[in-house]
């Protein structure tokens, strides 16, 4: 694993944690997430072309909204704008104003909507941007991590379902692992391999690794879980050792207890 793949997996890992934690904080009445599906295809290069739609409801406060905002974090740590070409639109074609506003490895978007969204009513939008940078190519292996505009208030509920995603590989790539790391279902669709997920929140990246060559027989995931099989193995087996010698030792003592009686015909 080269410095700079290593670099990504780190920062990646700790910003899947910390962007949800801070977009959880929000104001009673607020805007909130209904669902959001995805769209991501990795070229030859590593760039990912990624297409979001979000459907968000009215809060119950009195106020109407009239912009909506998303954050995107740089995965690479180099400090370089994690997203290109933004273009959002309303559920009638209409492209949409934006602003960006870049702060550290947090790059956030604020949509002006065409109508202020009032409580009671949806909106959806529709965000296509390119991720220039989201695959690093060592060897046989493609590491991408495709950073995902998420919605800066929560969903509406945790069900799975809020959040669905299709992720391409690039062209003769085979899946080896990712984050999130159970997909629903690994497919082959036109020459490609396609990740689908279905979770209850939306996370802030789509990890994948993809190789050209022979996928190894266990993956950093399945090591992990290895692992954890082995150690629960392990932690059974001690613990049933030691009901078994515990039985043993009450029965030693219960035995030592116990005095002994003659035999009958024996007294005088």
């Amino acid at each position: 694993m080269t410095r700079r793949v290593a670099r990504r997996a780190l920062t990646a890992g700790v910003a899947a944690v910390v962007l949800p934690l801070v977009a959880s904080g929000v104001a009673a009445g607020a805007p909130a997430l209904g669902e959001a599906t995805a769209t991501v295809e990795v070229d030859e290069q590593g760039a990912a072309q990624v297409e979001l739609t979000y459907v968000v409801a009215g809060g119950d406060g009195p106020e109407a909204t009239e912009s909506l905002s998303f954050s995107a974090l740089d995965f690479g740590g180099a400090g370089a704008d994690p997203i290109d070409e933004l273009e959002v639109t309303s559920a009638g074609g209409e492209q949409l104003d934006t602003s960006v506003e870049a702060a550290g490895l947090k790059t956030t978007v604020t949509v002006t909507l065409d109508e202020p969204l009032v409580a009671g009513a949806e909106t959806t939008l529709t965000l296509a941007y390119t991720a220039p940078d989201a695959g690093v190519v060592d060897g046989d292996r493609m590491t991408t991590d495709v950073p995902v505009l998420v919605f800066d208030l929560p969903a509406a509920t945790t069900e799975p379902g809020v959040f669905t995603a299709t992720v391409r590989l690039a062209p003769g790539y085979d899946y080896v692992e990712g984050f999130p790391a159970n997909p629903e279902r690994v497919s082959a669709s036109g020459g490609r391999t396609e990740l689908s997920y279905d979770l209850p929140a939306a996370p802030s990246l789509l990890r994948s690794v993809g190789t050209t060559g022979d996928a190894p027989l266990l993956t950093l995931g399945g090591w992990v879980n290895l692992a954890l099989f082995l150690t629960l193995l392990a932690g059974g087996a001690a613990l049933a050792l030691s009901f078994l010698r515990g039985r043993a030792r009450a029965a030693e003592e219960q035995d030592a207890a116990t005095p002994a009686t003659e035999p009958a015909g024996r007294r005088h």
